[in-house]
């Protein structure tokens, strides 16, 4: 969905949010702002309620309450990096927002999973015609992985991601919370498989790679402006609110066992 939004689009960084008032419905939904440009904004999502199933329906003019942009986004990588993004699932939405904003000045890989070829996301011709910055996306590399191996690698976006850690300066992600704890384990199996014997300075700088990279956390939201804590996640620095201390946060930081999905 594009939207006119001049003082949203304005000023919205990569892994912001908004909070989209839905008729009939007392809480507003998070929808995770998935381009941007000049007065214009694109949300996507996918539909898995009310809420989602009564945005998909509305027609070409309508009026859409937004509250944003709200929480803390990306940061901007050193000049000229390597980058890698890892998107799992619904999580592409903020990541091609982040990828159209970093590939005309740096070397990006984005990697995206799916549970199969049909559900593999690539912008519509429609939204690189009503935002143009999304045609940067063009000048990334791209890796796709399926569970059912009906296109790309046959695995998860973790697996097919594992081989571009080496080569990368900076690594985002977003996706389910699984795919995320999941990207931090393999780190740690990954790192001691390329360690030379005897050697730990390897395997140290590939674990610190992946704790520093930065992940949005998908959590259910009530207010998105943290008044309600019920979008709270525990961390090695105590609980933090997701809407307003995130949703971006260190992967190293968060513990991801006690993370309910």
């Amino acid at each position: 969905m594009v939207l006119e939004a001049p003082q949203i689009a304005s000023c919205v960084e990569p892994g912001q949010f908004v909070m989209v008032q839905c008729a009939g419905l007392p809480l507003r939904r998070p929808l995770s702002v998935h381009a941007a440009s000049d007065d214009r904004l694109a949300l996507l999502w996918r539909i898995k309620g009310k809420g989602t199933e009564w945005l998909s329906q509305l027609d070409k003019g309508a009026l859409v309450e937004l509250t944003g942009p709200l929480g803390r986004g990306y940061s901007a990588p050193a000049a000229r990096s390597r980058v890698l993004i890892i998107a799992g699932g619904i999580g592409i939405a903020p990541l091609v927002f982040l990828a159209s904003r970093l590939a005309p000045s740096h070397d990006v890989v984005l990697v995206q999973g799916a549970r199969c070829a049909d559900s593999l996301y690539e912008p519509p011709p429609m939204l690189r015609t009503l935002l143009p910055s999304v045609a940067a996306c063009d000048g990334v590399r791209r890796v796709s992985a399926t569970d059912d191996g009906s296109a790309g690698l046959h695995g998860s976006a973790c697996d097919a991601a594992l081989p571009h850690l080496a080569w990368a300066d900076r690594v985002y992600l977003c996706g389910p919370v699984n795919m995320c704890s999941a990207a931090y384990a393999m780190a740690h199996e990954g790192s001691r498989a390329r360690a030379p014997a005897g050697s730990g300075s390897e395997a140290s700088s590939f674990l610190a790679k992946l704790a520093d990279a930065e992940v949005s956390v998908e959590q259910r939201m009530g207010c998105g402006v943290g008044a309600c804590y019920c979008c709270s996640i525990a961390t090695l620095h105590g609980r933090k609110k997701v809407c307003t201390d995130g949703p971006v946060f260190r992967l190293g930081d968060i513990r991801w066992e006690e993370v309910v999905t």
